[in-house]
C-alpha cells in the first residue's frame, strides 16, 4: 500500500501499495493510501479548537487517533472552500493504479469503492464499512463466491446511475499492461483468468465477473478468500465507465461516483475538487462533504506550509497541511498553546523501514545486511521527520497497532543511535574490513534528502558508503517497484490494506510475489522456508493463531535482515482555527480523514 510519500506517507497505503497478501487466513500468492475572522469568532474558534485538542489528547492516550471532530461538528456548515497544503504531488488518481495512502486519501472525495474503511478516528478507522454495496459481501462455495449489490440512487458526475457493469469494467482494466501499479487481487484471485490481457487488448471481458443485473455483482475466486469483502475497500473495485475510460490518460480525470468532481488537475502544481451535484447524501454513510470546493496545493515547499498554517491568516484560517508539520517547525508549534491547539495528532498501522536489496552482492551475505540493521541511526531518522511527535523508534516491522506483533529488539544499540563497532566486526567477518560502497534510493523531497543524508553519516561510521540517488517523487514508488532500476537499499514503509498481518507481511517478503514492474517486495527476499510458512500460517482456521503465527514468523525473518524497520509512524497535522473534524486516520498513516472535514462559517 504503497504510499509511503517519502516525506511522510506511504504506505498502505502501502503504501500503501500492492500487495498482494494473505488475506485473512488465506495466503494470495500474488504480486504484487482561507479567510479572516472578527476578533470574537476567532477567540470562540480557538477556544473550540482546545477543547478539541483536549478531547483528542485523551483519545489518543487510549491507542486512537486524535482529532478536532466530535462536538465541533455542530458549528460546521455545508459550503466554503477548504484549502489543503501539501509538500507532496499525488502518484496516481486511476483507480487501476492508485496503489498509495496519500493519494487514496484524496480518491475517496472523487470515487467510492464497494466497502471503505469507516470515518473514524483512531482503530476504529480500520473497521471496513460499506460503501457503493448496501453490505460487506456475502460469501458462499467456501468463501470462493461473493456476491455485492449496489445501493440505489448512486450516481456518477453526470447524473448516470453507477452500475454493477461499471464496477466489473473498473477490474478488468486492472489486466492492462498499460496500468501496472495498482493492487492485483483481481488477477491473482479471480478463476481462470491468468491469460486474460484487460479492456484495450480482449474485449471479452472477465467471465469470473457477473452482473445478473444492474445492481448485482458476483465474484467467483480460484480460492476461499476470507476477507474479500475488505479486500474490495481498494481503489480497484470502484466503477469506471467505459466510454469516459482514456487508458493512460485516465489517470488525470477519474470520473466521479463520490461527491466531489475534478474541476481541475494541475500535476505537481494543483488539484481543484467542486461537488458532484447528483452525488445524494442517502447513499452515503461514510462523506460528510461540507465544504463547496476543496483545492490543493502540491509540491510546495514543507517549511512554507508550516509557517502558513502556523500563522493561520486569510484563505489559510480554512486550510489544512497534507503532511506532519517538519522537524524544523516542531519546536515552534509546541512551544504556542494557540498553535498547539491546533495540532492534531494521529496514529497508523504504518512501519516505516529500510530496504536492502538481498538479490545484490554484498547485500546477499546476511551479515552485511545485519551489520546495516546495527548501524542505522534511528533516532536521527526519525529526528529528520520532526523528533518523537512523528512516531516511536521501530524494533520491529510489525507495528504495535497490529494485534500480530510481537515485540523484540534483535539489533539493539543505545538509544536508538547505532552501533557501529558491532557492525564493522560483522563486515569483517564477511570479508569487508575495508567496507562496502553502497547506493540508497530516496526521493528528492526535502524530507527524502534529509532521510538519505542521516542513513549516509550512520552507515558511514561503520565502513559502509553511501552514494544517494534522489529519484522525482511522483515516479518514486514505480521506480523501487521496478527490480531493474532499484538499487542497494531504499528508504521504504508499508502500511497494510487493512490493520492485519495478512495484508503486510506476505505482500512485501513472500518471495513468489517478486515482479520485474509493480514489485512490493523491495528487498527482493525469497526464502524457501518463509515461502512455506506463509501457505501453513494461510491454512490456519483461526485468526488468532494466525496472528500469533505472523508475530512469531516475523522476529524469525527480522534475522535475515531483509528490511530495517526505523520509525512506527504517527502523524502531527496542522489546521487552521476555522477547520472542523479533523483526525488522523489509522489507514491514512495519520493524515487527516479528508472526508470529514467542514468549515465553521
Amino acid at each position: 500500500m504503497t504510499d509511503l510519500e517519502l516525506h511522510n506517507a506511504m504506505l498502505w497505503r502501502g503504501g500503501c501499495f500492492w500487495q498482494v497478501p494473505a488475506i485473512g487466513n488465506l495466503l494470495l500468492i500474488v504480486r504484487s493510501r482561507k479567510t479572516g475572522r472578527h476578533n470574537v469568532s476567532r477567540r470562540r474558534a480557538a477556544l473550540a479548537a482546545g477543547m478539541a485538542v483536549l478531547g483528542l489528547l485523551v483519545t489518543a492516550g487510549c491507542g486512537g487517533a486524535g482529532g478536532a471532530g466530535g462536538g465541533q461538528d455542530a458549528e460546521a456548515k455545508r459550503g466554503g472552500t477548504l484549502h489543503v497544503l501539501s509538500s507532496i504531488d499525488l502518484e496516481h488518481l486511476d483507480p487501476a493504479r492508485n496503489n498509495v495512502t496519500s493519494s487514496q486519501d484524496v480518491s475517496r472525495l472523487i470515487y467510492r469503492t464497494l466497502t471503505t474503511v469507516a470515518a473514524a478516528p483512531g482503530r476504529d478507522g480500520g473497521k471496513i464499512v460499506p460503501d457503493l454495496a448496501t453490505d460487506t459481501g456475502r460469501p458462499s462455495d467456501g468463501a470462493k463466491t461473493w456476491t455485492f449489490t449496489l445501493k440505489e440512487g448512486v450516481a456518477f458526475e453526470d447524473g448516470r446511475a453507477v452500475t454493477s457493469a461499471d464496477v466489473k469494467y473498473g477490474v478488468e482494466r486492472s489486466f492492462a499492461a498499460e496500468l501496472p501499479e495498482g493492487v492485483p487481487y483481481a488477477r491473482m484471485w479471480l478463476r481462470g483468468e491468468s491469460d486474460y490481457k484487460g479492456p484495450y487488448k480482449d474485449d471479452r471481458g472477465l467471465s469470473s465477473i457477473e452482473t445478473p443485473d444492474a445492481r448485482t455483482i458476483v465474484f467467483r475466486l480460484s480460492r476461499p478468500v476470507a476477507d474479500f469483502g475488505a479486500a474490495v475497500s481498494t481503489p480497484l473495485f470502484s466503477p469506471v465507465p467505459k466510454d469516459k475510460d482514456k487508458g493512460v490518460g485516465y489517470d488525470g480525470r477519474p470520473f466521479s461516483s463520490g461527491p466531489y468532481r475534478i474541476e481541475r488537475f494541475e500535476p505537481k502544481k494543483r488539484l481543484a475538487l467542486t461537488r458532484n451535484t447528483h452525488w445524494d447524501r442517502a447513499t452515503d454513510t461514510v462523506r460528510k462533504a461540507m465544504p463547496d470546493r476543496i483545492v490543493m496545493d502540491l509540491n510546495m515547499d514543507p517549511a512554507v506550509v508550516d509557517q502558513r498554517l502556523i500563522a493561520a491568516q486569510g484563505e489559510d484560517a480554512d486550510a489544512v497541511g497534507f503532511e506532519p508539520i517538519g522537524s524544523a517547525s516542531v519546536g515552534r508549534v509546541l512551544s504556542d498553546p494557540r498553535v498547539k491547539s491546533r495540532l492534531v495528532k494521529g496514529e497508523s498501522a504504518n512501519t516505516r523501514f529500510l530496504s536492502v536489496n538481498t538479490r545484490r552482492k554484498p547485500l546477499d551475505d546476511v551479515r552485511v545486511r545485519q551489520a546495516i540493521a546495527y548501524a542505522l541511526d534511528k533516532d536521527a531518522l526519525r529526528t529528520t521527520r520532526g523528533g518523537p511527535v512523528a512516531g516511536d523508534l521501530a524494533t520491529t516491522l510489525l507495528p504495535p497497532t497490529l494485534t500480530a506483533h510481537v515485540a523484540d529488539d534483535p539489533y539493539p544499540s543505545p538509544g536508538g543511535k547505532g552501533d557501529p563497532a558491532r557492525a564493522r566486526k560483522l563486515l569483517a567477518d564477511a570479508g569487508l574490513a575495508d567496507g562496502v560502497d553502497l547506493t540508497l534510493d530516496t526521493s528528492a523531497t526535502a524530507s527524502g534528502k534529509a532521510q538519505g543524508e542521516a542513513v549516509q553519516e550512520s552507515l558511514g561510521k561503520a565502513g559502509i558508503r553511501v552514494r544517494i540517488n534522489e529519484i522525482s517523487q511522483s515516479a518514486y514508488w514505480s521506480t523501487v517497484a521496478n527490480t531493474d532500476q532499484q538499487h542497494d537499499l531504499a528508504i521504504d514503509g508499508w502500511t497494510p490494506d487493512w490493520p492485519g498481518a495478512s495484508t503486510y507481511l506476505p505482500t512485501i517478503l513472500d518471495g513468489r510475489l517478486i515482479t520485474r514492474q509493480g514489485n512490493n517486495n523491495h528487498s527482493q527476499y525469497d526464502s524457501p522456508d518463509v515461502n512455506a510458512r506463509f501457505d501453513a500460517i494461510a491454512a490456519m482456521p483461526d485468526q488468532a493463531q494466525a496472528d500469533a503465527a505472523y508475530g512469531e514468523l516475523s522476529r524469525q525473518i527480522m534475522r535475515d535482515a531483509p528490511v530495517v524497520p526505523f520509525l512506527w509512524d504517527k502523524s502531527a497535522v496542522l489546521t487552521g482555527p476555522n477547520v472542523t473534524g479533523a483526525y488522523g486516520h489509522i489507514a491514512y498513516v495519520g493524515r487527516l480523514d479528508l472526508v470529514s472535514l467542514g468549515l465553521r462559517k
